[in-house]
C-alpha cells in the first residue's frame, strides 16, 4: 500500500511508519511532500494519507495519529498500547504524559536535524522504535496475548463480517475469552449494506466502520483462520479453514444461517466440548 504524509517528520510521522511497516503492511510504499500537497497527492496517487488535519489516520482530540492507526487495524497488542502512551506525550504539548516522551522529543529533534531526509530519518529512528517497543515488553505484566479468531473475505464487507459478529456473541454465551476480526484481501471503501441491516436485525453491529485489509498483526496473532475462499498465509502456520457460503448479497438469512453453523462449530471446538 502507499502512504502518504507531510515532509520534515519529526515523532508522529516516524512512529506511524514504523508501526506500519512492523504490524500492518508487508511491502509499504512511503511519500513525504510538503503539507499542502499531501490530500491531493493522495487522491492523485491512491496513496492513504495519515497525520494531517482532517483524515481518518490523523489527530482526534488528545489523541495523536499513532493512537489512529492502533485503532483503525485492530492492534490490540498491550506493548504498542504503551508505547503509544509514550508517542503521544512527545508528539503533542503534553510532554510530562510519561516518563519516557520528553526524551523521545528530544531524540526525534536531533535525528530531525541531523538526517539528510525523511527516508534517512526513518532509517535511523526506526531501531529507537524497536528498543522501544521492547522497552515497553518489559514493561508490561507477564501475560499471553490476547486470542482472537481472524475472518477474511475478498472485499472484508460481509462474510467476514457476520462471521466476527456471531463469533463474538457464541463466544461471549460461551464464557470464551477469544475475540474476532474482520478483513479483506482486496477491502472495499464501505461496508456491505446487506450485512450491516441484516446483523442489526440479530441485534450485532460490526466492530469496524468500514472494511480494513488483512495486517501482518492479524497473520502473526490469529488463534485460527477462516477465509471465505481467500489465500491466506498465518505467519506462525496457524490453522486455516475455508468455509463455502453464499453471497450475503444474494439473502442475509440463507448466507447468515450457513455462518452461524460453522460458528458454533469452532465456537465448542475452541471451548474443548464444553
Amino acid at each position: 500500500m502507499k502512504w502518504i504524509t507531510r515532509e520534515r517528520a519529526r515523532v508522529d510521522r516516524i512512529a506511524c511508519p514504523w508501526l506500519i511497516s512492523r504490524f500492518v503492511d508487508p511491502k509499504p510504499e512511503f511519500r513525504f511532500v510538503p503539507a499542502p500537497e499531501v490530500l491531493a497527492a493522495a487522491k492523485r496517487e491512491a496513496a492513504i494519507p495519515y497525520d494531517v488535519p482532517n483524515v481518518e489516520l490523523g489527530h482526534h482530540g488528545p489523541q495523536c495519529s499513532f493512537d489512529a492507526f492502533i485503532a483503525r487495524y485492530e492492534l490490540s497488542d498491550p506493548e504498542l498500547a504503551t508505547l503509544a502512551g509514550i508517542v503521544r506525550g512527545a508528539d503533542t504539548d503534553d510532554r510530562g504524559l510519561t516518563p519516557e516522551s520528553a526524551g523521545l522529543y528530544a531524540a526525534a529533534t536531533g535525528f530531525q536535524a541531523i538526517s539528510r531526509d525523511d527516508f534517512d530519518n526513518m532509517a535511523r529512528q526506526f531501531p529507537m522504535y524497536d528498543a522501544l517497543y521492547s522497552y515497553c515488553r518489559a514493561q508490561a505484566p507477564a501475560a499471553p496475548p490476547p486470542s482472537r479468531v481472524l475472518f477474511v473475505c475478498l472485499h472484508g464487507a460481509a462474510k467476514s463480517v457476520v462471521g466476527a459478529a456471531h463469533f463474538r456473541r457464541l463466544a461471549a454465551a460461551r464464557g470464551l475469552a477469544i475475540g474476532a476480526v474482520a478483513a479483506g484481501t482486496e477491502p472495499d471503501q464501505e461496508l456491505a449494506p446487506a450485512a450491516v441491516k441484516g446483523l442489526a436485525g440479530d441485534g450485532l453491529a460490526p466492530m469496524a466502520a468500514r472494511p480494513r485489509p488483512v495486517t501482518l498483526y492479524d497473520l502473526d496473532t490469529a488463534t485460527r483462520v477462516i477465509s471465505f475462499g481467500c489465500e491466506v498465509a498465518p505467519a506462525r502456520g496457524q490453522r486455516v479453514e475455508q468455509w463455502e457460503v453464499p453471497a450475503v448479497s444474494d439473502g442475509y438469512t440463507a448466507a447468515r444461517d450457513r455462518i452461524v453453523a460453522n460458528v458454533e462449530r469452532l465456537v465448542t471446538e475452541l471451548a474443548g466440548g464444553r
